[in-house]
């Protein structure tokens, strides 16, 4: 991996070159998240100057960073060190979780614990399972119901009004993310008590998530977090294309009850289906399948939509 910085003007170019491979936007301080078959590149706002950071992953990144920042003396002599594991560092029996759909407008978050070991390890190793970001959504419809009657695992999926009734109750993202996977958790360890460990995809500090999870009937403990644990540990990368393939599929149940194509993510494409939703179905019903905290609600008001 390698960071570069680059104008506004350089930005909006990696960005139309890449228009097509774009899977998620607007995430954070994320700009947004284009993939290929052999590159992941992530564009990150930069609210102090007038220049953006750019990350390349995968193949000859070096290469292709160039192609955008030419000046050598601007690009990094070393590439960073990545945060993620080329190998699975521990195949022993485990647990791990992971979730999906917290950066998308529309349909709902799924959280999603696994158990793996050495013989789920040879499916994993038969089906390609790896961090799902990793894998097109075509690729995960196509491998992962191959697989749900063969390992076990626990997954909830949290619609958008369940979502926005904990948002109004004070709950914050983090907060929401812990106690579901703690509850996926705690199912799956009933059922697995002999694990040797527990792992997590890191999205907060061990004491924040325990914290948040304060005054909850049973609490899992001993787990051990990890960020990019989906590269890390097989449970978790198993959990993290078991969770989207739950959320493709609800996806696909909203495409249907509603006779469209929900997009995914958050960009302007997003904001243009809404505008032809609430067209169709009206502002209520909106309401049922967005997260109302999102930027893409909040601007509604600007284009008097509401």
């Amino acid at each position: 991996m390698i960071t570069i910085k680059v104008d506004k003007n350089t930005l909006d170019k990696i960005e139309q070159d890449f228009k097509d491979n774009i899977t998620e936007r607007n995430i954070g301080y994320i700009l947004f998240v284009a993939k290929t078959d052999n590159h992941i590149i992530t564009a990150y706002e930069n609210k102090k100057g007038v220049t953006f950071k750019v990350t390349f992953q995968g193949g000859d990144y070096l290469s292709l960073a160039k192609k955008y920042c030419p000046n050598t003396q601007i690009i990094p002599k070393k590439a960073k060190l990545q945060k993620e594991s080329i190998v699975f560092i521990d195949v022993e029996s485990q647990i791990g979780s992971d979730e999906v759909g917290t950066g998308d407008f529309l349909g709902p978050i799924v959280v999603c614990a696994a158990y793996a070991d050495h013989d789920t390890m040879k499916l994993i190793t038969e089906y390609g399972i790896q961090d799902s970001k990793k894998l097109n959504d075509n690729k995960i419809l196509e491998i992962v119901p191959l697989l749900l009657k063969k390992v076990f695992y626990e997954v909830k999926v949290l619609t958008n009004e369940k979502y926005n009734n904990a948002i109004n109750k004070g709950f914050n993202i983090n907060k929401i993310k812990a106690i579901l996977h703690n509850f996926v958790l705690t199912r799956l360890y009933k059922k697995c008590p002999y694990v040797k460990n527990i792992y997590m995809d890191q999205f907060c500090t061990e004491k924040q998530y325990y914290e948040y999870l304060e005054g909850s009937k049973s609490i899992l403990k001993n787990i051990i977090f990890k960020e990019k644990g989906e590269t890390y540990f097989p449970s978790v990368a198993l959990g993290s294309c078991i969770a989207r393939y739950y959320f493709l599929k609800e996806i696909e149940s909203l495409n249907k009850q509603y006779n469209l194509n929900f997009p995914l993510g958050a960009g302007k494409n997003v904001d243009e289906f809404t505008q032809k939703f609430i067209s169709k179905y009206g502002f209520d019903e909106l309401k049922k399948v967005s997260k109302n905290n999102f930027r893409n609600f909040q601007d509604l008001n600007k284009i008097n939509l509401l």
